[in-house]
């Protein structure tokens, strides 16, 4: 499935992040395999690379499945814990709520406190090992490069295995243009039926943001020729046999 609209989030509007924004989503149900997560990023990539954006990462990491990710939070916790005054006061409330968010905080003390920080990577099971080994050789066979970011999480329980951002560098500052990733606990937290999915979001706005920045003009494909307005009733009959002419 995709879609296309605007959206609306409440929170300070900043560059290229605004409370009424136009978002493109893909979304693809009920495969849990490692390959539709690659074809998904894949098509991404492709669709970033066709429109000309340039400079573009691919940050990849993974979550695990729900006991992995659970291992990793309580590893974290303990890690953070002894730390909690050193945090901004966001990362001291996460903490409590969600600690995977400390991770991407981009307050310098909380980069700091994260440095050391355990690595999901070491407490996957076996499932999620296979999972990511899977998607990351698949990625190199269509060879589309990527970068290991572990510090890249998801705030929302129902994420799992595979998370990605695409990334560009803007005026010295990183900006995701596209991110995304698997979320098999998403329909059932909304009280559907069991069901896997993988999809992306891509925001309008900062897609023109980043164009304008590096000069680079959207390519036009079938543009057009003629536009024929009509005005009036008196003009619908002719209008239209000019527009099937």
């Amino acid at each position: 499935f995709y879609y296309m609209g605007p959206m609306f989030r409440y929170e300070r509007p900043q560059a290229g992040r605004l409370r009424q924004f136009h978002q493109i989503g893909v979304e693809c149900f009920g495969s849990s395999n490692p390959a539709s997560d690659v074809e998904t990023i894949a098509m991404a990539a492709h669709f970033l690379k066709a429109i000309g954006i340039q400079g573009v990462k691919l940050h990849l990491n993974t979550l695990g499945n729900p006991e992995s990710r659970a291992a990793y939070r309580q590893a974290l916790i303990d890690y953070l814990t002894p730390l909690k005054e050193t945090l901004s006061k966001d990362s001291q409330r996460r903490l409590e709520e969600n600690p995977l968010r400390v991770l991407d905080s981009k307050e310098k003390e909380d980069k700091v406190a994260v440095e050391n920080a355990p690595s999901i990577l070491d407490y996957l099971d076996a499932e999620s090992q296979a999972h990511f080994d899977a998607v990351r050789q698949m990625l190199k066979n269509l060879g589309v490069a990527y970068i290991i970011d572990t510090n890249m999480v998801r705030g929302l329980d129902y994420y799992n295995h595979t998370i990605f951002e695409f990334i560009t560098e803007i005026e010295g500052n990183d900006l995701t243009v596209c991110a995304g990733g698997r979320y098999d606990g998403l329909v059932a937290y909304f009280g559907g039926p069991e069901t896997a999915g993988f999809g992306f979001g891509l925001g309008v706005e900062r897609l023109l943001l980043v164009l304008e920045k590096q000069g680079v003009a959207l390519p036009i494909e079938n543009a057009l020729d003629v536009y024929i307005a009509v005005l009036g009733e008196g003009a619908n009959v002719k209008a239209l046999e000019l527009v099937q002419a």
